[in-house]
């Protein structure tokens, strides 16, 4: 057989030949995939309903939902009883003991936080004139989190942030209880009533006057012992940024305040984190799962963050569960389960419990604040999508189906058809898409998204949010419309993924060509422009780069390829396609090398530089000889609820690795990947160079990127706490 002339693309056009709509579907202005049958995705826009899920978000929001609370139990209840309502199966309430707050799940714990239950509490003014601060009833948030009863009627003082001993430097604290203007309120306690001897603690926040934060009360929390673990905690409140430059600026001016504490509210003995589990089994092949997860806990309301998204889980656990079992939807091959939880550590908490999970839940969606009506509070919605160490079908699923969303959308909205729109009664009539965004670990997804888990999740979210963790965070800002939107795209997503099998195989196939070759395309514009913009000390680094980042993205679209090849349930048949692929791509990555090479060399003719030569060879570091070796008893990542690290190595452990950001174990993506490429036969320059290609790759900010001096010790750090161990090669 004769090869092609530009093998890569001959590759492409077949692929893309392949994927085409039919003639039919094209005439009719279908917006159709391949990847779901036309009629389940007509089948579950007919059922989803954004109205039923606003009824749960008001009901949700009527609970304060504090971990280990009486409300708490009460919303998983009312979860559990709809799941069962709905015909779901498996329905089960799970609860974890938690007493002091520190118990690990792997690198994860609830952080400090246990189980605490407050009934009432407020703050009144006594002297110099009655006034009505501040009340649990119309703000649950004012009483922090760890507090206990308390009737208290004493002078107040002003401490500045008073979280740092210099704060109380010539003051008298003793028997009074303290303001603390943008304290960390844990600290502020420790020091002014463990310490100095007050009685308890007050704390606001100095929002800009008049904006919209500066009337929330924000949620705080007191630690529920003194770090010694010799006393127990008093009391605390948060007030509103106005409440509290209203009694510090009193204060100031030389006025004696006196105010009474009430509260009715105690550390539940005995208490849990509970989470709740219930399912839609599989057909053929019930023991792999897709997850829909998200956090149920937050102040009363709480309606965006996180009843929103709390309740468009079980909308589309409805949705999919009656189109199940009235026979309208056929049953997926895979298992669908939902899970809420505890927030940050709660999939971990589950995992850690079920073991057997492991491997066995194949992906999943983590929603965390959906629902906003747009045109009360303008924002976005956006799709994140899992990282690129575990780019597989999910991945390809997804840019396939919100693609097929908001077209969907726009030609409904431009048709001012009804159909298509999915319009709630009572929501608005709002334009709407989803925005792609790659992988950030901006919540529980960034538990799953490990190679030691392997559950490849995205996360649905709004961006901007109104203000949250206070009283501010109403019924109001929520849509029918968009949690009905939400929900069907949800439901669209998981119904896919759960049905891949020999069916939809090629169509996957067909979807993972078109986007493996858009992304190397993508990258190699971005290497070829930094060599054009390159000057003569920087070509060959600049060429060096791209070289690395177009290695990293070809080995990246193989692994794809397996994934997917393990995923999507193929029975042999295609097995001389999928060789077809690799050796398609493979030729696609050579042709992009070779381009870059040619561009590389014209440039150095422009600058008067000599082209390199031959291999790149290895940069000359000890790095390039150390392999980290990940321990398989530890599992998931660290995360933002993190005591491992600091139970491992001490409290004041980050002074022994002064080159690694403070924000390591959440929020950064360099650290969350050099983590994730650790698999015992890279070397920690290897690691180095992949994640410096895929934040490249990505458009990832600075604020993501390590330097190789950080990467060796985060992993000294990681070697140090017995999350890996080092070999050499």
């Amino acid at each position: 057989m004769k090869k092609p002339l530009f093998p890569c693309l001959a590759f492409i056009l077949g692929g893309l030949l392949a994927a085409a709509p039919s003639a039919e579907a094209a005439s009719r202005g279908d917006e159709s995939s391949a990847l779901i049958e036309r009629e389940s995705v007509r089948r579950i826009e007919g059922e989803v309903s954004g109205s039923i899920c606003f009824e749960h978000v008001r009901k949700l929001s009527g609970y304060d939902r504090r971990w280990g609370s009486r409300d708490y139990a009460e919303a998983i209840s009312y979860l559990a009883g709809k799941s069962r309502d709905y015909g779901l199966r498996d329905v089960s309430i799970e609860r974890v003991s938690i007493r002091t707050g520190r118990e690990t799940f792997w690198m994860q714990s609830p952080g400090g936080y246990v189980p605490w239950e407050c009934r009432r509490g407020s703050l009144r003014l006594v002297k110099p004139f009655p006034m009505l601060i501040s009340d649990y009833e119309s703000a649950s948030s004012t009483v922090a989190d760890h507090s206990r009863s308390t009737e208290t009627e004493a002078e107040l003082v002003f401490v500045g942030k008073g979280d740092s001993a210099k704060d109380y430097e010539g003051l008298d604290v003793r028997g009074k209880i303290v303001l603390s203007e943008g304290g960390n309120h844990e600290e502020v306690h420790e020091l002014a009533v463990q310490r100095h001897g007050a009685l308890g603690t007050v704390l606001f926040y100095p929002f800009p006057a008049q904006s919209p934060e500066s009337d929330g009360v924000y949620w705080t929390r007191i630690l529920p012992m003194s770090r010694d673990g010799k006393a127990r905690s008093t009391f605390g409140f948060s007030l509103s940024t106005n409440r509290g430059m209203f009694l510090r600026d009193m204060l100031k001016k030389g006025e004696k305040i006196v105010v009474a504490a009430e509260i009715d509210a105690d550390i539940v003995p005995d208490g849990t984190f509970d989470l709740l589990t219930a399912v839609i089994p599989g057909s053929t092949a019930p023991e792999e799962e897709f997850l829909l997860y998200s956090h149920l806990d937050h102040p009363k309301p709480g309606a965006h963050d996180n009843a929103g998204s709390n309740a468009t889980v079980l909308e589309i656990a409805r949705t999919l569960s009656v189109l199940v079992q009235k026979g309208i939807l056929p049953r997926p091959s895979r298992t669908i389960r939902f899970l809420w939880m505890p927030h940050m550590s709660g999939l971990n908490m589950y995992l850690s419990r079920h073991p057997e999970k492991i491997g066995k839940i194949k992906a999943g969606i983590n929603l965390d604040c959906v629902g906003l009506n747009q045109s009360k509070y303008p924002s976005f919605f956006y799709v994140v999508l899992p990282p690129a160490s575990l780019l597989g079908p999910l991945t390809d699923i997804t840019n396939n189906l919100v693609d097929l969303f908001n077209r969907r959308l726009s030609r409904a909205f431009v048709e001012g058809s009804q159909q298509g729109f999915l319009v709630a009664p009572e929501g608005s009539r709002n334009m709407f898409q989803a925005t792609l965004l790659p992988y950030d670990g901006g919540s529980d997804e960034y538990t799953a998204n490990t190679t030691s888990l392997n559950i490849p999740s995205l996360r649905f979210f709004d961006f901007p949010i109104p203000p949250r963790h206070n009283q501010l965070d109403v019924l109001e800002y929520i849509d029918p419309t968009t949690l009905q939107r939400v929900s069907y795209l949800g439901a669209i997503v998981a119904y896919a993924y759960a049905g891949m099998g020999p069916k939809t195989a090629p169509y996957l196939l067909n979807e993972n060509l078109y986007q493996a070759k858009d992304r190397l395309a993508q990258d190699l514009l971005k290497a070829e422009n930094l060599i054009e913009s390159a000057g003569p000390d920087a070509i060959h680094e600049s060429y060096r780069r791209g070289i690395l980042l177009l290695r990293w993205r070809a080995e990246t679209e193989q692994k794809g390829l397996t994934a997917l090849r393990n995923g999507a349930a193929f029975d042999g048949s295609l097995d001389e396609r999928l060789a077809d692929d690799r050796r398609g791509m493979e030729a696609c990555a050579a042709s992009s090398l070779a381009e870059l090479t040619k561009r590389h060399g014209a440039v150095c003719r422009r600058l008067n530089v000599r082209p390199l030569k031959g291999t790149l060879g290895t940069p000359d570091s000890p790095w390039a000889s150390v392999i980290p070796v990940p321990n398989p008893e530890i599992k998931g990542s660290p995360g933002y609820f993190d005591t491992y690290f600091e139970d491992t190595l001490g409290p004041n452990y980050l002074k022994k690795y002064p080159n690694i950001l403070h924000y390591f174990a959440y929020g950064s993506t360099g650290y969350y990947e050099t983590l994730n490429y650790m698999d015992g036969k890279r070397s920690v320059l290897d690691i180095y160079e992949a994640v410096r290609a895929e934040l490249w790759s990505g458009d990832y900010s600075f604020s993501h990127s390590l330097s190789l001096e950080e990467t060796a010790e985060y992993v000294r750090l990681l070697n140090d706490a017995r999350v890996i161990s080092l070999k050499k090669r």
